[in-house]
């Protein structure tokens, strides 16, 4: 993606109010989510700067459901930052029915007749202590990528994208585009003032 153009539109939404610089940071973040080419895509609000975006998410996050239909879980919460997983209900549980990622999610006390839900709060309970690897499988990351990660080989990664890549860097880098592209027609899209309900239409 173009730098200028992604830091242009950085300025432009940090004009915005408190609530619509939220649903912007979430629509272009979570574009690949919202477009159906990711089942999910983890956001950490912080307090940092300053946006205070962990109280702002805290203040709107409802409002937020209802407007935008978008699912979101709550992994982590502290005073100063809360980690939110935005997902695609259908892929998520394509993602979790698949037999080879249920058998590489068994070793982490899941099974495979667990609800989206009860997964979610097992991910939840094992995020309390930090970020466990088997969250790249619920943002869609392909196993052995997730597999190589967890063997402490990030310094051989191939390529560093939205994920570590160690295997198949064509079938990423293809991915990546379709990725960026989606985080693109979001920019295009808030740029020409469309409202954000119908921006997941047009996505």
């Amino acid at each position: 993606m173009d730098n200028l153009k992604k830091y242009r539109f950085m300025n432009m939404i940090d004009n915005f109010n408190n609530r619509d610089y939220l649903i912007a940071t979430i629509l272009y973040s979570a574009a690949p989510t919202i477009a159906k080419h990711k089942p999910s895509y983890l956001i950490i609000f912080h307090n940092k700067g300053k946006r205070k975006l962990n109280n702002i998410w805290k203040i709107y996050k409802e409002d937020i459901y209802k407007e935008l239909n978008i699912s979101f879980y709550e992994l982590k919460n502290s005073k100063d930052s809360t980690a939110v997983l935005f997902y695609n209900d259908f892929q998520m549980q394509e993602v979790l029915k698949d037999e080879i990622n249920i058998k590489f999610l068994k070793q982490y006390g899941y099974k495979s007749k667990m609800s989206l839900k009860q997964c979610l709060f097992l991910l939840k309970t094992r995020y309390y202590y930090n970020c466990p690897n088997e969250i790249g499988i619920f943002l869609g990351y392909p196993l052995e990528d997730v597999i190589e990660f967890m063997n402490g080989n990030q310094k051989k990664a191939i390529i560093f994208g939205y994920w570590k890549v160690y295997h198949n860097p064509s079938y990423a880098l293809k991915i990546f585009e379709k990725y960026d592209l989606c985080r693109e027609k979001v920019i295009n899209l808030i740029s020409n003032k469309v409202e954000f309900i119908d921006i997941l239409k047009k996505i």
